[in-house]
């Protein structure tokens, strides 16, 4: 089969993507038989072909691959109706340029670090540290993650702690759906404000400067007790995948909630992708299942 260079002007097959792409024939046929990325067509002889607009596809999966993303957010991500390529190109730049901007203060904590241990330029105490804080009102990679318009900025990544724990600053009113997580405890510390929380069948009135334990494979959920924002510490542990989960959630920013837009079995269903079982509506407000499957906030 013979290729033009530059711009494909005839179809490549598998074994050519997965030279020019780096990605397995193995694995270029399971994004075929999930759903994720389907040949431009198939041959008589059954092999498969692609053409620039798969090539293009591929590259999306990659760089969402290299984010963090896992397959079955890529497929939800890429199967919307209003994916932009080059708008989804932008937004992959900007978070490489931010990891860039971090990459390269460590780097220099690094090497000022090296110079130091050499004796060839001290460096303060202080210093051996820039580069790993998370600053207030910041986010551990910068990506400011709101659920609806509440900021829930990560302040420590299971890839600090190699899956072992993760801890969020959530500032809002809360009232996310009742649910449970089947291999993760949960500790919440309360900054600032007044909350409510459900454990089981207990109530718990929780404030300023008070904590609660929220154990595996237990029903809660949580929401400001007064009316008025208020600000918490959520530690889980292990992470799991929460910091993926919380991404999912952020797509819904500037918009109706995510309880509003999936069908309940949608919704139901990215709870379980991630480890956890949704069991009911939030605590804030009332709630209703339309005809469409969507659940809506009636008061």
């Amino acid at each position: 089969l013979e290729i033009e260079t530059g711009i494909g002007t005839m179809p490549y097959t598998v074994k050519q993507v997965a030279t020019m792409s780096g990605v397995s024939v193995r694995t270029l046929h399971f994004y075929d038989e999930v759903g994720l990325l389907k040949p431009a067509f198939y041959g008589d002889n059954g092999y498969r072909f692609y053409e620039q607009a798969q090539l293009l596809m591929l590259q999306q999966i990659l760089f969402y691959r290299e984010v963090g993303f896992d397959l079955y957010q890529i497929k939800q991500t890429l199967a919307r109706g209003d994916f932009e390529k080059a708008a989804a190109l932008r937004s992959h730049r900007e978070v490489l340029q931010k990891n860039i901007d971090r990459m390269r203060k460590l780097m220099e904590t690094i090497d000022r670090t090296i110079t130091h241990l050499d004796g060839t330029k001290k460096m303060e105490d202080k210093d051996m540290f820039a580069g790993f804080s998370v600053g207030a009102g910041e986010d551990r990679f910068n990506e400011h993650i709101k659920l609806g318009d509440e900021p829930n900025d990560c302040k420590v990544s299971s890839q600090d702690t190699n899956g072992a724990m993760c801890v969020f600053e959530f500032t809002g009113m809360g009232g996310g759906p009742r649910h449970l997580h089947y291999e993760q405890d949960e500790w919440v510390y309360v900054v600032n404000g007044e909350f409510q929380f459900e454990v089981g069948d207990e109530k718990r009135h929780v404030g300023r400067g008070e904590s609660i334990f929220l154990p595996r494979n237990v029903r809660h959920g949580w929401a400001s007790a007064d009316g008025k924002p208020g600000q918490i510490i959520n530690v889980y542990q292990p992470a799991g995948n929460m910091e993926h989960f919380f991404r999912e959630l952020g797509k819904y920013q500037n918009g109706p909630r995510v309880h509003e837009v999936p069908s309940r079995e949608e919704i139901s269903k990215l709870f379980t992708d991630h480890g956890m079982n949704m069991v009911g509506p939030p605590l804030l407000g009332e709630w209703k299942v339309d005809e469409s499957g969507r659940i809506t906030q009636i008061a």
